[in-house]
């Protein structure tokens, strides 16, 4: 329905109103329009008018709906609440009605008319606008879920990846590349703290690189987050920030310090993303350095456990080496003297059996040599798993030393790799008192996977040994063989009796 002469009204006064209606708007407590200046607000009223206007004179509403949603997309995105913008309407109303008023007599046939028609026009206004309003923001609520969705998809698996990765060059990889996809930058670079001074370049990814190995922790923005322990976000980089050490192609950066156990560690930094980083951005890869430094920080304690392991493992062997083979060549030398002096002397006898006695030193030695040569490296151990390093391992010494060799397996299956390599090498603890001193001609490996643990039993028919004398002394490697098991949280059993035997046996959960 047409209502020109309402239109007519409004088109006379429509600065008047404009004007009036912004400041009111501007005044509206705990609102956005506050953020906008009064030319801005006068603009957006005008509009408004001119739509109403429009509405009024022809009848349509295409143009007046058109206007409504290209409204209710711009104060969305702006952040305005669906109140913020209907309040704004209605005041449109009290400026409006002094107008009308002013021209009609009160309570008249005209006015209450007019009024009506006002009435009528900011009801359909208001209807369209809260209708498009919540269903456009139901479907930004349902975006916004998908990408929180996404988002706690894709830091589930990078965390899962990171916690799978045992080396500090694979963990450090995943994070710096990991960081470009979650925020949708061109580069990234972890820095760990060297000491309090400096920061050092781990690993970087993408373009632009950094420029220097090692940057200060003074004068740098990674430098700037560790200190301050936040954030820090330029989207647009003065030159003086290009103390960051980074080359000219610099325009944006977000860097988040890595904390492990209330202690920053060092920094993450992403760089260059097309439309500049966001408090999105902040957030998630807040979110993810968390995890990245945890990541970080137990890959490096892997890795000293694993260098303060080799560092045992190799006073082990020394003290084996001056234990057995250097005492048996010093052995083997004396009895080649004494050969020869026999010799001279013409004792014959004397002579054979020191031959005898020095080859079979010589046999003791090599096969001591074997065993430690073997124990240096058993590559197979990695590659195929526990049951055919045992295997090659009693092919390798045990066999050639002329013992019956036997091993039973039930439901194979492969073990984390540490608890594997600590199976491994108390079996070799166990073989190796099996061929140095129990005599035995046979030896049996029971090895059992279950559900829930793993039963490793080494058996031996030699001369056993008395229990409560062996555990006051500590001998046949009985000492090493438990600190093993006891790091691996297993449980130990030995049982020997003179001239009946051996049986050590280890058990884990897993």
């Amino acid at each position: 329905m047409k209502h020109t002469e309402l239109a007519t009204l409004l088109r006379s006064y429509q600065d008047e109103i404009a004007i009036t209606w912004a400041k009111s708007i501007q005044n509206l407590p705990d609102s956005r329009y506050k953020e906008y200046s009064l030319g801005e607000l006068e603009t957006w009223a005008s509009h408004w008018i001119t739509n109403i206007i429009d509405k009024l004179n022809s009848g349509s509403n295409q143009l007046l709906y058109e206007h409504v949603d290209r409204v209710v997309n711009a104060r969305l995105e702006a952040g305005f609440q669906i109140y913020e913008v209907t309040e704004g309407l209605l005041l449109s109303k009290e400026v409006i009605l002094p107008i009308i008023w002013s021209l009609y007599s009160t309570n008249s046939q005209g006015a209450i008319e007019a009024i009506h028609q006002l009435d009528q026009v900011l009801r359909q206004i208001i209807t369209r606008f809260e209708h498009h309003f919540s269903d456009a923001m139901h479907q930004q609520l349902l975006l916004e879920t998908r990408l929180r969705l996404a988002e706690s998809e894709s830091l589930q698996r990078t965390t899962t990846g990171l916690l799978e990765k045992l080396d500090l060059d694979e963990v450090l990889e995943i994070v710096s590349s990991e960081a470009c996809q979650l925020t949708g930058a061109k580069g990234s670079a972890v820095l760990l703290l060297e000491d309090e001074d400096w920061l050092i370049v781990t690993i970087s990814t993408g373009q632009p690189l950094p420029v220097l190995e090692r940057l200060p922790v003074k004068n740098s923005l990674a430098g700037m987050a560790v200190q301050q322990a936040t954030h820090v976000l330029v989207n647009k980089l003065p030159n003086q920030m290009q103390a960051y050490h980074r080359n000219q192609d610099l325009e944006s950066i977000l860097v988040v310090p890595l904390r492990a156990k209330e202690t920053i560690i060092g920094a993450l930094d992403v760089v260059n993303k097309q439309e500049g980083f966001s408090k999105d951005d902040v957030r998630i890869l807040n979110l993810f350095a968390v995890q990245a430094a945890i990541a970080i920080e137990n890959a490096r304690l892997r890795e000293q456990a694993e260098q303060l392991a080799v560092m045992k493992e190799r006073q082990r062997l020394a003290r084996e080496l001056h234990d057995s083979v250097t005492q048996a060549l010093y052995s083997v030398n004396l009895y080649a003297d004494a050969t020869q002096l026999a010799l001279s002397s013409g004792k014959k006898e004397v002579a054979s059996e020191n031959l005898q006695e020095l080859s079979n030193m010589a046999r003791e030695a090599m096969l001591d040599m074997r065993t430690l040569i073997f124990e240096l490296h058993p590559p197979i151990l990695e590659k195929e798993g526990l049951v055919a390093a045992l295997q090659t391992r009693l092919e390798a010494v045990e066999a050639r030393s002329g013992i019956h060799t036997n091993i039973q397996v039930e439901d194979e299956r492969r073990l984390p790799l540490p608890l594997e390599t600590e199976l491994y090498r108390f079996a070799q603890e166990a073989l190796t008192n099996a061929v140095k001193h129990s005599k035995a001609n046979e030896v049996t490996i029971w090895l059992r996977f279950e559900d829930q643990r793993v039963s490793l039993e080494v058996m031996d028919d030699g001369i056993g040994f008395d229990m409560m004398t062996v555990k006051k002394s500590g001998g046949l490697g009985i000492k090493s063989m438990q600190e093993r098991v006891k790091q691996i949280e297993g449980e130990i059993t030995i049982e020997s009796t003179p001239g009946e035997g051996t049986s050590v046996r280890v058990v884990v959960e897993i």
